[in-house]
């Protein structure tokens, strides 16, 4: 009997993100550890097309951020550094797929911020990233997560639907 993939990548009609368990569970535990500041970071995996975006890894904020109750600024050196060594440790197939933050005791709507920073991600050459997502996880200690990504220069980006998807070295036998 043939093994059913582990992803299915027909996207629906406004595009799926399939994030990795152990992704979620690392970005949401960072969310509680900052709570009720803001916290963020990088997003990796790949998009095998625009509609379809695999979220495999994030990276946290770094230890030099500021948290505060609206915003959060990253350790910008840090991340960087996260990112080229996970980039080199998956041989190089992963790439850079955008940002997230959590909107405290708040929505996952986006800012203007927001959108104006998922804009400057699609334009800036070196982020090589097309169709960038922004993840919000909002509210806390429960929280809301939600998915967008920048599809188009102009216009605002179109939420994703989200699945969760547990790897198989996520699974303990």
């Amino acid at each position: 009997m043939p093994r059913r993939p582990l992803i299915d990548f027909r996207a629906t009609r406004r595009g799926r993100v399939w994030w990795a368990a152990a992704a979620l569970e690392e970005a949401l535990r960072e969310a509680q550890r900052a709570y009720p500041s803001e916290t963020g970071g990088l997003l990796l995996g790949w998009s095998p097309q625009p509609a379809a975006v695999v979220i495999s890894e994030v990276i946290g904020p770094g230890p030099r951020a500021g948290h505060h109750a609206r915003t959060f600024t990253p350790d910008s050196a840090w991340q960087e550094e996260q990112l080229a060594q996970a980039y080199e440790l998956a041989g190089r197939r992963l790439q850079y797929l955008g940002d997230w933050h959590t909107h405290p005791r708040g929505t996952v709507r986006l800012s203007g911020t927001d959108r104006a920073t998922l804009r400057h991600i699609a334009e800036h050459p070196d982020a090589r990233a097309d169709y960038p997502v922004m993840a919000v996880l909002a509210g806390g200690p429960l929280w809301q997560v939600a998915v967008r990504q920048q599809v188009r220069r102009r216009g605002g980006p179109r939420l994703l639907s989200l699945e969760v998807w547990e790897s198989p070295t996520d699974r303990s036998e």
